[in-house]
């Protein structure tokens, strides 16, 4: 299963409520395309979709904040997780889709084969991580997902999927378009 289709799984299950950050690239595209809305779709600023999503759910302690991530992007910000683990927002949900490489530059191979994600994850005290290889799961995504995204408490959920180098169209917002339209949703 690649990440897109991963994605597209979450059009069927979210409720439209949820606050999504999704990392820049083709996950954002991905995400603007499959879950369209008034999000926030980072652009040109790798390592920050969980700090971002971090301070969006200490902001919004009512709403789930939903966090999509790259795993090149998710490595690149990983001492955010520090403060993740710390502070333990409720309402934060992280689904981290590992390919294994930077899709958006070329297809360059990210250092994720040697890490074990959930023992990482674990080690830094958040204890409601799961991980599933996607290539042997692909009939559980629904339920895996509601589970995600519909528990109680902090959540990561580290997918390993299959590369995904059709690249989407850019999104066409002005990034400041983009922050202007989801500010608006929140008021």
């Amino acid at each position: 299963m690649k990440g897109a289709e991963v994605i597209s799984k979450l059009s069927t299950i979210l409720n439209g409520e949820e606050l999504i950050v999704s990392s820049n690239g083709n996950v954002s595209r991905q995400v603007y395309h499959l879950l369209q809305g008034d999000h926030i779709y980072l652009r040109g600023s790798m390592g920050l979709p969980v700090p971002i999503g971090l301070g969006l759910a200490l902001a919004q302690p009512n709403r789930t904040v939903l966090v999509i991530t790259g795993d090149g992007n998710f490595l690149m910000g990983l001492s955010a997780m520090t403060t993740v683990a710390h502070v333990q927002p409720e309402n934060l949900k992280i689904i981290v889709l590992d390919n294994e490489i930077y899709a958006t530059t070329g297809g360059q191979n990210t250092v994720s084969s040697t890490i074990d994600y959930i023992t990482m994850i674990q080690g830094m005290g958040i204890n409601n991580s799961r991980s599933f290889d996607m290539s042997d799961s692909d009939h559980l995504i629904s339920e895996i997902l509601k589970d995600t995204t519909r528990e109680q408490g902090l959540n990561v959920l580290h997918l390993k999927v299959e590369e995904d180098t059709i690249i989407l169209d850019n999104i066409p917002h002005h990034p400041i378009d983009i922050k202007e339209n989801f500010v608006n949703r929140l008021l």
